[in-house]
């Protein structure tokens, strides 16, 4: 009979072990929920996830007699060699593209002066305000780890007559590292046709 409530006594005590060890490593290995706050995503990565859209011109640009684009300038912390030839690309792009919708395009070079004519003139002068266009030797070599590719431009439209801004829209394309990733950059070479392609639409539409 002893022998048989010491067994009995074990057998609680062991069974009694059991479950507050599991109880233990319920808690050790479950721990609090995890938060579900998400961070708000920063303004330079926040445009990505946004559709593209500009507000209308105050002033139709079939109104003037003559229009000059000047070439593209790059914001100060954008201003290096890379990114130079970038706008230089941008800028033969974007001749092709306002070409077709005004012949007689005049061309103004980056930090020039647009014409002193008597002539209503719409200026139109593209800036980069952000860019960074992955390689297609760091797409090969690098692949996702190069990151992703996007670029942000802004343009002023500007009635000469007045000296008034009449359009001031951004124009934005990005991909995240993936997408540019298995495709060795192709992508990312078509961040700047679409920038472009969006700053054709938005003026011809707004003529």
């Amino acid at each position: 009979m002893k022998t048989t409530n010491l067994l009995t006594c074990c057998s609680l005590l062991t069974a009694a072990a059991v479950i507050c060890g599991c109880a233990s490593d319920k808690t050790e290995t479950g721990g609090s929920p995890a938060s579900t706050d998400q961070a708000a995503p920063t303004a330079k990565s926040a445009y990505k996830s946004r559709e593209y859209a500009a507000n209308p011109s105050k002033i139709k640009f079939g109104e003037f007699n003559s229009v000059e684009l000047k070439e593209t300038e790059l914001s100060p912390q954008e201003n290096n060699e890379g990114n130079r030839k970038s706008a230089k690309v941008i800028d033969k792009l974007l001749l092709v593209g306002l070409n077709g919708i005004w012949p007689n395009l005049k061309v103004i070079p980056a930090g020039g002066e647009f014409s002193k004519s008597g002539e209503r003139t719409l200026q139109i002068s593209p800036r980069i305000e952000h860019i960074h266009l992955v390689s297609v030797g760091a797409r090969i070599w690098v692949g996702v780890m190069a990151g992703g590719s996007d670029l942000i431009m802004h343009v002023d439209y500007r009635d000469s007559s007045t000296g008034e801004i009449i359009a001031n829209p951004d124009f934005w394309q990005g991909n995240n590292a993936w997408s540019g990733g298995w495709s060795h950059g192709a992508p990312d070479n078509q961040i700047r046709d679409a920038v472009v392609a969006q700053i054709a639409a938005y003026t011809s539409g707004n003529k």
